[in-house]
């Protein structure tokens, strides 16, 4: 399954029923931080799709779900695993490192 990306909280909430690790990745166009994470979200992607599901959410397209996870700065991501909402990672981080974090 490729990389959803998210404008509605009812589109959100349907991605979220599910038994995978979710990332909630809040991004913009002219991130450049933004664009080096979203590489290694389709890496992680392409070698954890089993395992993880990975929602992106434009936070210039959807600022309201941007304001209930409290993005204040981006990139800006959420991990829930076992329906547990996790501190966010925010920045860009290395795929080794986000391997780590979630557990993979």
């Amino acid at each position: 399954m490729a990389i959803a990306h998210i404008t509605t909280k009812q589109e959100l909430g349907e991605h979220l029923k599910t038994k995978k690790i979710v990332i909630i990745n809040f991004w913009a166009e002219w991130c450049s931080p933004c664009k080096m994470f979203g590489m290694v979200l389709n890496q992680l992607d392409e070698e954890y799709d089993d395992k993880v599901k990975i929602l992106r959410v434009n936070v210039d397209k959807s600022p309201e779900i941007a304001a209930e996870y409290q993005v204040l700065g981006i990139p800006h991501s959420r991990l829930i695993i076992h329906n547990k909402l996790h501190e966010p990672i925010v920045g860009y981080i290395p795929l080794e490192n986000l391997k780590q974090i979630i557990g993979v």
